[in-house]
């Protein structure tokens, strides 16, 4: 009778940083789409309301990913795994370009609000440089979003994978 090899299960940290990467590509998803739906209706209208529910997803995709971050992180440590450290440091740099989308995001928000003296002095005198300095991190942003949803369908697919039957 041939000798069956089992197949190793998830440890415990693994398995939450595969959770914590399905619920930030579901925010990541989320917050894409809203991007694309809403960003244009903001600077045409300057809706208040658009403008906190954009970032909110912002800061929430931020949040979350400092949370794979640091999950990711902790597998590595505690349980060695190797793609886990791979994956953190991967939201590691969304993190860094969430960092960089900052002065675009707090520059949205405090124009809705109508606080134009501090968003002068985000943007400056020349907002058409502004914007197309804007260019190349928002394009990095969408990127990373992209990325980062590509992540979750992989730590999806590892938890259904490694699933007890």
């Amino acid at each position: 009778m041939p000798v069956r090899i089992k197949r190793p299960e998830l440890k415990p940290r693994e398995k939450s940083f595969c959770v914590s990467t399905l619920v930030c590509m579901v925010v990541s998803f989320l917050f894409t789409v809203e991007l694309f739906t809403m960003l244009n209706r903001i600077v045409d209208t300057g809706s208040k309301v658009m403008t906190c529910g954009v970032f909110a997803g912002y800061l929430l995709f931020f949040a979350m990913c400092i949370v794979c971050l640091c999950k990711g992180a902790m597998a590595y440590k505690y349980e060695d795994s190797m793609s886990a450290l791979g994956k953190s440091l991967i939201y590691t740099v969304l993190a860094v370009i969430c960092l960089i989308n900052l002065r675009f995001a707090l520059s949205i928000l405090f124009s809705a609000f109508g606080a134009d003296e501090i968003t002068e002095k985000i943007i400056g005198t020349d907002q058409k440089s502004f914007v197309q300095a804007q260019y190349t991190p928002w394009m990095a942003m969408l990127a990373g979003l992209l990325l980062a949803d590509v992540i979750g369908i992989f730590s999806t697919l590892k938890l259904v994978k490694n699933q007890k039957r």
